[in-house]
Formats: structure tokens, sequence, C-alpha cells
């Protein structure tokens, strides 16, 4: 038999962790939405044409939330509609407030924000700490960001009815020092509070990694790691970044771990070109949905949910796996050990979260370029007697197993399933 080697396992079923996150009232649960950043394609990035392209503007945003409200999204509790980089003007307006592209957005922000709540979905906004925004090197002129203007931007957004905010890090050295992270973000925070609108604040680096403990005090997300792109040398290295304990022990409700964004089927492809450009495979797409509903992790999906491929399908709308994201005891789940594959290699990991009801999700993921059979001990989790095991991803009960069970798993795959205790 392989040699099995675990962590301690002491998530205690009825213990609610609870983050010290400024209470705003938001992020009871970690969310579920879209956001547009890779969609189609970079902010200004030209297409084979040599065509500039139309990244999110007010008639695809609107198509994309009819998407979510038509595709059975938003039934499985998908709401947040957020926009990334791009999206502003160039300048400022005369009383200094951040203004949006009128080219892409006519009707206004305030407009279209109404026009999403009045479907039953949020709005999100993005924005950069420093001078100008991270992408916007690459329009005509620099879009602004939000350094010198927190207070007056937190407002604005409040103004207009976002319920979301992602500030970003870049162009954040002033006249030749770097802004203080702590401060910047701490000083953003109070701004949305002082509005009186509750709005969910997204951290996006700055700090070093793993994020220090004021970013929960004052944030009601932050990022974990680099940016996601999809390719599976950076998945599987962010998979890595998840597994320790202390990542899971970090989040719970008010505030969570953030991965970055699910591609689930690939970037945006150039205007040529009429389906997705998938980076990885779809076994692969599962692992990556698969790791991040288990840690508890935003679920912010970068795809376009307009045409989705039968693999997004398979993924974004499985009510079983997301019913375990927002598992109602909300633990983040973590890697509990590792199992010697048959080749001697420690690729073959064992991940598990506590649900509510005492039920467990567990998912055995391959991380060797071979297929493995794996198998999971009930002792890593202090489970006793027998478990009824299920497949989620099959939605297929596969009986009821004592002591432990193997199963095998692709490379680069995992399997998703759910132990809950016999009738």
């Amino acid at each position: 038999m392989a040699v099995v080697f675990t962590l301690a396992f002491v998530l205690a079923a009825g213990f609610l962790h609870t983050v010290d996150c400024e209470d705003n009232g938001l992020g009871l649960f970690p969310p579920l939405g879209w956001n547009s950043w890779c969609t189609w394609a970079s902010c200004g990035q030209k297409g084979a044409s040599g065509k500039m392209h139309d990244v999110c503007n007010e008639t695809e945003i609107r198509s994309v939330a009819e998407a979510m409200l038509s595709n059975g999204m938003h039934a499985l509790g998908y709401e947040y509609i957020n926009l990334d980089d791009c999206w502003g003007s160039e300048e400022r307006a005369a009383d200094g407030s951040i203004q949006a592209d009128k080219n892409r957005f006519p009707s206004g922000i305030k407009n279209l924000t109404d026009w999403l709540h009045s479907k039953g979905l949020k709005f999100g906004l993005y924005t950069s700490a420093g001078v100008t925004t991270c992408s916007s090197g690459e329009r005509p002129k620099p879009i602004p960001g939000s350094y010198g203007h927190y207070e007056q931007d937190a407002q604005t957004f409040a103004d207009w009815g976002v319920d979301y905010v992602k500030i970003d890090w870049c162009n954040t050295k002033v006249n030749g020092t770097e802004l203080d992270y702590e401060k910047v973000h701490t000083e953003f925070s109070k701004g949305l509070n002082a509005t009186g609108r509750p709005i969910f604040l997204g951290l996006c680096r700055g700090y070093p990694y793993p994020p220090p403990d004021y970013t929960r005090q004052v944030a009601n997300a932050w990022r974990v790691n680099g940016d996601h792109h999809d390719e599976w040398s950076k998945t599987a290295e962010i998979i890595e970044l998840m597994a320790p304990k202390e990542i899971a022990d970090f989040a719970g409700p008010g505030g969570w771990n953030d991965p970055d964004f699910l591609m689930t089927g690939g970037a945006g492809c150039d205007e040529a070109a009429s389906t997705h450009c998938p980076g990885m495979t779809d076994t692969e797409y599962v692992t990556e949905f698969t790791i991040w509903a288990i840690t508890a992790s935003n679920l912010l999906v970068s795809t376009d949910i307009r045409n989705l491929t039968d693999i997004m399908k398979t993924i974004l709308l499985n009510e079983e796996v997301v019913a375990v994201h927002q598992d109602k005891l909300r633990k983040a789940g973590y890697r509990v050990g590792t199992w010697h594959c048959s080749d001697g290699s420690a690729h073959c990991q064992l991940w598990a979260r506590p649900l509510n009801g005492g039920a467990y999700a567990v998912a055995l993921y391959n991380a060797d370029s071979e297929s493995h059979d794996i198998t999971f001990e009930f002792d890593l989790i202090g489970w006793s007697g027998e478990a009824t095991v299920r497949d989620l991803w099959a939605k297929k009960d596969l009986g009821v197993k004592s002591g432990e069970f193997s199963m095998k798993v692709p490379s680069h795959g995992s399997v998703f399933l759910k132990l809950t205790k016999p009738t």
C-alpha cells in the first residue's frame, strides 16, 4: 500500500470562522459572477485584422447580463457583472470626479447600474490605487487611477449604485516613492464605508503573498497570488499556492481568498474567430473549478457566457458543485494530504472541506502528467464509520464506502466527491 502523508485536518464541523474585516454586511458567502477581463481580449489589444478590439462597452455588458439571466447561471446564484480595466474616460471631470468613457458608455454608468439592479443583478467596477490604471498604457492616453481621489471616487461609485469595487495596484510610485499599500487600502476602505452604501471591496495586489492580516480587516476579498492566465502551468501554480491550511483559515464569512478569474473554456479570440480559444483541456478546466469551489474562493468567470460551449455548460451549470461552493457552513477547504502515486511521486493530492450537517467535500487531484489511482482514507478527516460517496461532476452515487476508497484520476484531472453518513 502507498504511504500517506497527512496534514492535521482540524476544522471542526460546527465551528464558524469569522474574519476580522470591517463589517459592511457583505461577503457572507464567496461571490459568484462574471468579469469582463479576458472575455474578448486585453484592453487595447489588436486583432488579426489590425483593428482595435471593442472591449467592455454598454451594449456588450447588457448582452452578457441577459445571457446570465437566461442560460441558468443566475438561477444558481451568479449575480455580479463586473467591469475590469478600460471602462474609464481618459480625463476626469472639471470637479475632479472620475467618469466613464462616453463612447463606450453613452448612457452613463448610473443608468447601466440601475438597469442591472432592475434585473436582480449586481454591478462591479475596477480602479487602480495608482496614478493610472494597469492597462491604460495601451490607450492613446492613460486612464486615471484613484490616487489622490480615494474618497471622491468612493462617493462616485456609491452614487452610481456600484456593488463591488476591485482596486488594482499599478503605477503606484509617486514622486519616486512607492505608496504604502496598507495605508492606501485602509483609506479606500474607509472611503467606501463612509458613503453609507455597502460595497464589496476586493484587493488586487500591492502586498506580499500570503496576504498580511490587515487585508481581512479592510476588505471582503484579497488576491492570494499573481494573475491567472489560461494555461495549465499557471493554474497548477495557483493550486499549489491555495493548498496550505493557513490560506484556508484566512477566509470566512465577510472575506474570501481570491485566486483570480476562472477561464472555464478559454479567453477571448480576435474578431475573425467564431469560437473560444481555450488554452487548457476540458479536464484541466474541471480541475480549475474544483479547486476554486472546494477552497470557497471567488468564482468570477472571465469568458464569454453569451455562447456557452459544452464544457462551460458542464462546469458553470453544475448545481451540486456550486452548492458546495455556497455551502452554509462557509468553511474553506485545503490540501489535507498527498498520496504516493504508482510511480512513487507525490503528485496525487487529497483535498477536503467540511460541509453543513456533518458532510464533507473531497477532491482527488492528480498533478502528474500520467493517470494514477488515488486512495482517500477516512482518517484524513477524522471520519468514523461508513460514508455514502457521491461523484459531483458525474452526478452519480458511488455507494457506501468504509475506511477508504480508490479512484483512477486522469493527468491534471480531479474527482470531486461528497461524503455523507448513510441513511
